[in-house]
């Protein structure tokens, strides 16, 4: 695998946050992202010394790319003011988990308007960014391409470019996620349908934006609004489409994080030998 390439899955922390090193060093993931606390709890969970020690530990010693997402109850969106009050805590919360545990980057979704509107939902995204930033000064927060659907926020580009050039910070990067992309109607099945959007990336945000690839298939058809990921090659994005992505320059380094499930039709070493075979590596 090129040294530039770098490939894992999001993994559990049940038990301790360092088990998901483990698991990474284990089946020779070079890159893999996790949650810092519960993900269906509004409330943080406390970090142990010894636990974020051994993590940094573990993720120095075999050059280990890690990164955060936040949980799914946060909507930095919302027009709720009791959802966003609760929305800005836990982003600044997770932001100093990251900071505990030495990991850079934090990916959050933008979330719902709720119906009130995509200009109120980027003014609260920009609000709660900045809130943000301003109670950390080390973590960079990963800006995550929405699937499109009703009230998303984030699902066209030029949103996210927006948000970008408002913060106006170099701690606010992009976590692109494929399948987010597909369903929200850009093509990414062949060649020139991903230099279509790749070139619409780059005027709308800028393609060094982009700090985190999700690697996701899509389990429905392109522009469904559907947040459905699928097993790598078997989904509406198919093997042509990720041959086409690797083969664009904005996917040519970096790493890549799947977020996909585990059963009959395949597991983590199913997806990862797709992966490999596509780029070559098998």
């Amino acid at each position: 695998m090129p040294n530039l390439i770098r490939l894992g899955f999001h993994l559990s922390i049940a038990g301790a946050i360092a088990n998901s090193s483990v698991e990474a060093i284990s089946n020779d993931y070079m890159a893999f992202q996790i949650f810092t606390t519960s993900s269906r709890s509004w409330k943080n969970s406390d970090i142990e010394e010894e636990d974020c020690a051994n993590f940094k530990r573990y993720n120095k010693e075999h050059d280990l790319r890690a990164y955060a997402h936040i949980p799914y109850l946060c909507n930095p969106a919302s027009t709720n003011k009791d959802v966003y009050e609760k929305s800005k805590l836990m982003l600044a919360e997770n932001m100093g988990n990251c900071e505990k545990l030495g990991i850079g980057n934090l990916v959050i979704h933008l979330g719902s308007h709720l119906g009130k509107g995509v200009s109120q939902g980027i003014k609260n995204v920009c609000e709660a960014v900045n809130y943000g930033l301003d109670k950390n000064g080390k973590t960079t927060i990963l800006l995550e391409n929405g699937s499109g659907y009703t009230n998303c926020v984030g699902s066209k580009f030029e949103e996210i470019g927006e948000i970008i050039d408002t913060v106006g910070s170099e701690r606010v990067g992009v976590c692109f996620d494929t399948c987010h992309a597909f369903a929200a109607g850009y093509d990414l099945r062949t060649a020139e349908s991903v230099a279509k959007a790749m070139a619409g990336f780059d005027d709308a945000v800028g393609i060094s934006r982009i700090r985190l690839v999700h690697l996701n298939d899509a389990k429905h058809e392109l522009g469904s609004g559907l947040d459905r990921h699928w097993h790598i090659g078997k989904g509406y994005i198919g093997i042509d489409g990720f041959r086409s992505i690797f083969g664009n320059k904005a996917f040519g380094a970096g790493s890549f994080v799947m977020e996909l499930p585990e059963d009959i039709e395949g597991d983590h070493s199913d997806d990862m030998g797709a992966v490999m075979s596509i780029i070559g590596k098998s």
